[in-house]
Parts: structure tokens; C-alpha cells; sequence
């Protein structure tokens, strides 16, 4: 009996740190810190990438926010918002119909985006969603950046994915320079971020609010 006592003490931490990083999805560090320059890099992506969300499709940041504290992926807010933006239903309405048949064609079809409508290779890539959102993610990286495809294609084929290629963008370098000096330990995102006076997620949101204003 003391024995099992005793491998249940060893045991509590580990079990308490599993259960906090499965229902944690908070950010620590979300201000630019001259010590631990890269410690808010990781919000520095994603509030990026919510707030180009939020201005293109017009969702408000906080449901974003809340749904990826509930565990909600950032591939499927993509595609969620884009097919509610192409059928211009309520995303809770387009969330409902894959819920239930969890196919995403199914909810094309659902909904009246035909082929012609989408374009093929967003329809073709309706069994592979992550695809699908690297492919929305580019349209609209095309569209607000006035960059082309082949120099997507290049950026992904480096390894960059589409948190880094949205704070890249905004950043306004060579995104394949800034992504190779944070992945070299040269820089961070936010060193990056605060030597152009970026110092927060309002500060971001308001300069994509700017760019997405001009295109």
C-alpha cells in the first residue's frame, strides 16, 4: 500500500502536466521581451493569422479566439469561413452541415458551389482539407500581397508554413530571408516585428487593416 502511495506522488506532476497542456491553449508571453526575444513568437503567428481572418472575412477576432481555445484548427476555420464567404451563408449554418457529414464536398454540394463556382482545384482538394486551406490561404495572400503563385509555391516548398508566410508578408522582406534568419536563430518573428514598431497584436491588426484597405 505505501508503495502505491508513493508511485502516485511520482506520478501527480506528470498527470497534472498532461492535463494542462491539453486544456491550456493560452498564450504566456504575448508582448515583445528584450530578454527571451523569441518567446512570443508563437502569438505573434497566430494573431497574425487571426487577425487576417477576422478582416477578410469580416468574424469577429474573439469567436476565433474562442473557438481555438476550444480545440478548433486553424485549417478548418479557414475553409470553414471561406465556403461561408463563397455560399454567403452563416458559418454556423456551413459548420452544422459538415458536422453531420463530415466532407466537406458534401458541403458544396449542400450549399450550390458547383465546380464552375470554386474553380477545380479548390474542388478537387475537398477530401484533403488541410490542402484545401494552404490552397485559400494563397488566394487570398495573392490577393492582399500582390505576390503570384510561383513564389508561393517556392516559399512552401522551403518550409514555410501559413502563419509565417501571412507575418512575412506583412513584415514586408523577402519572406524566404526573414524565414531563414528566424530559423538560423539570427532574428525572431519578434524582434522582427518590434524593430518596425510592432509591438503587440493590436499593432499588427492595425497595419493588415491598412494593407487589406489598399489591395
Amino acid at each position: 500500500m505505501k508503495i502505491l502511495f508513493t508511485l502516485l506522488l511520482l506520478l501527480l506532476p506528470v498527470l497534472s502536466g498532461a492535463e494542462s497542456t491539453i486544456s491550456c491553449h493560452c498564450f504566456q508571453d504575448r508582448i515583445f521581451n528584450h530578454r527571451d526575444t523569441a518567446a512570443a513568437d508563437p502569438y505573434f503567428l497566430a494573431t497574425t493569422q487571426n487577425s487576417f481572418i477576422s478582416l477578410i472575412y469580416k468574424v469577429n477576432k474573439r469567436d476565433l479566439v474562442k473557438a481555438k481555445m476550444g480545440g478548433e484548427s486553424g485549417t478548418h476555420l479557414w475553409i470553414l469561413y471561406d465556403v461561408a464567404a463563397h455560399s454567403k451563408q452563416d458559418s454556423g449554418k456551413v459548420d452544422e452541415i459538415y458536422q453531420r457529414s463530415k466532407d466537406w464536398k458534401e458541403v458544396f454540394k449542400q450549399l450550390e458551389l458547383t465546380r464552375q463556382i470554386l474553380g477545380d482545384e479548390y474542388w478537387q482538394l475537398s477530401n484533403n482539407p488541410e490542402l484545401l486551406a494552404d490552397h485559400i490561404v494563397d488566394q487570398q495572400l495573392i490577393q492582399y500581397f500582390s505576390v503570384s503563385e510561383d513564389q508561393i509555391k517556392n516559399w512552401r516548398e522551403r518550409g514555410m508554413n501559413r502563419k509565417e508566410l501571412i507575418l512575412s508578408l506583412l513584415l514586408e522582406g523577402d519572406p524566404v530571408t526573414l524565414y531563414n534568419q528566424v530559423n538560423s536563430g539570427m532574428e525572431t518573428w519578434g524582434k522582427l516585428l518590434y524593430d518596425q514598431s510592432l509591438l503587440d497584436g493590436k499593432a499588427i491588426n492595425q497595419k493588415l487593416k491598412r494593407r487589406i484597405a489598399q489591395a
